[in-house]
């Protein structure tokens, strides 16, 4: 695939620009599709909840709403992280929740692969993708 098509396809059809974390998901290390992929919404902020439904439904899975509970302690993160099981995990979420969120994972042995920064209307939010 060139470079041109790749940018028209992403431009045109990507999810609020994230559309680099649901190909990134398809990616194994070798560069090889067929890892699962999980999408973790922030389940309190709706902007979250949307861009987590257009990435999920690109990728063919269903979004996982976790409350501010589950993100903010370490049994929650590692909860969703066994969820995932050994597959990628993409999360969207505000900037303290994806902090706690990564920095569990790494604990844990994850890979970030990709994060990205949005702000949508007065909504900061932080899109990553892990290998978990």
């Amino acid at each position: 695939m060139d470079r041109r098509g790749f940018l028209k396809g992403v431009a045109g059809g990507g999810a609020l620009g994230a559309m680099p974390l649901a190909a990134m998901a398809h990616l194994g290390e070798a560069g090889a599709a067929g890892r699962p992929a999980a999408v973790i919404a922030q389940a309190d902020s709706p902007q979250a909840l949307a861009l987590a439904r257009a990435l999920a439904a690109g990728l063919g899975v269903r979004p996982v709403a976790a409350g501010g509970g589950e993100l903010g302690s370490f049994a929650g993160v590692t909860g969703l992280l066994d969820r995932a099981g050994s597959g990628r995990v993409i999360g969207v979420m505000d900037d303290a929740s994806a902090v706690i969120f990564q920095q569990i994972a790494a604990a844990r042995g994850a890979g970030l692969v990709m994060d990205t920064y949005r702000r949508i209307g007065v909504a900061s939010l932080v899109a990553f993708a892990i290998n978990a």
